[in-house]
């Protein structure tokens, strides 16, 4: 089984996802990065776009994020955005 880091979405609303998760793929300012557990300390804004997700299951979400930040430190992620809609 793959390790897994913790993954929190918030927008002004609240918390529109929060899970563990293996992978994370996002859409940044200068194209995309995927995010694995145990990744160096990051912080990168981001454009908006589609968000990819692979959770510790093996379930995959996708989501259609607006622009916003994506911080990873010690195995827990946060992307702060103004909107998030969940595409499945």
């Amino acid at each position: 089984m793959a390790t897994s880091y913790s993954l929190k979405i918030i927008t002004p609303q609240g918390a529109v996802y929060e899970g563990t998760v293996v992978h994370t793929f996002l859409p940044t300012e200068n194209g995309f990065v995927g995010v694995l557990a145990h990744h160096a300390p990051y912080l990168v804004s981001s454009k908006g776009g589609k968000m990819a997700v692979k959770e510790s299951g093996g379930l995959e979400k996708d989501f259609q994020v607006g622009p916003g930040f994506f911080e990873v430190n010690h195995d827990q992620a946060v992307f702060l955005t103004q909107t998030c809609t969940s595409q499945n």
